[in-house]
């Protein structure tokens, strides 16, 4: 029996012991890898312990019966676990994409309305469109209630009764225009 007789794999200890016995025979920094190229002794040792390590690595599920059951009960838990996180991660991605700050560019479909002069049905003009692009995006951010302030206010302007003389044309023009203030203010 040698100086270290519970050592499994006695061969790499010894390699490892060699190298760390040579690095402070010579004072030499282990983190100085440049060392390795030029010192022919050191390359030797670094090489041996590569070539231990890798037969360990090849005979390890092996020598070790009972770990290696327990690595296979660990990686299965790591299987699980990478499935939860990514699902995990899959689920707030889809929240921080509701979330998502900022305007996406989002197509609507507009409905049709029906026509005050005719009575027939017919498509939004662009100021009706924007109007419902307004609505929908309350909408989407939660709060469906617009202003009620604007809404009286346009309905007043189209509930004026309709006069021919010019100080009916100048006081519908002036409500007009407030009308278009209100809602300037409010895009």
């Amino acid at each position: 029996m040698g100086k270290y007789p519970k050592e499994k794999v006695p061969e790499l200890y010894a390699a490892k012991r060699a190298l760390i016995a040579y690095f402070k025979e010579h004072n030499i920094d282990p983190s100085d890898t440049k060392r390795v190229k030029t010192d022919p002794k050191l390359r030797e040792l670094v090489f041996k312990l590569n070539k231990e390590r890798d037969k360990v690595m090849a005979n390890y599920p092996a020598l070790d019966k009972s770990n290696n059951i327990k690595l296979l009960k660990m990686s299965k838990e790591n299987k699980k676990a990478k499935a939860k996180k990514k699902v995990e991660e899959v689920e707030t991605s889809k929240a921080t994409a509701k979330k998502k700050q900022g305007r996406t560019a989002t197509k609507y479909d507009y409905p049709q309305v029906k026509d005050e002069k005719t009575g027939k049905m017919r498509d939004m003009t662009s100021a009706e469109k924007k109007k419902y692009r307004m609505e929908q995006r309350k909408a989407a951010n939660g709060s469906a209630t617009s202003k009620p302030k604007a809404k009286k206010e346009e309905k007043a302007v189209k509930n004026t009764p309709v006069k021919k003389d010019k100080k009916a044309k100048s006081e519908k023009s002036k409500t007009s225009k407030k009308a278009k203030k209100v809602k300037k203010d409010e895009d």
